[in-house]
């Protein structure tokens, strides 16, 4: 199993499962929102944990096939 975890200290997401959600942004319309969609697609976990004024910590889970061991 990989995992990666990341971690800021930025303004927080006030709504994690909201900001999961396919084009969700808070950038106005120039911004896609697709990066969380997306590697929901690609990851097998996705853990978001955040508060608003104290960071955010992404973790990224993803099973290896025998041939990347």
């Amino acid at each position: 199993m990989l995992t990666v975890k990341v971690r800021d200290r930025g303004c927080g997401i006030a709504d994690v499962q909201k900001a999961m959600e396919p084009l969700f942004t808070t950038g106005g319309s120039e911004r896609a929102g697709l990066g969380f969609a997306v590697m929901q697609e690609l990851m097998d976990e996705v853990r978001v944990t955040s508060r608003v004024g104290g960071g955010t910590t992404v973790r990224l889970r993803r099973r290896l096939s025998q041939k990347t061991r």
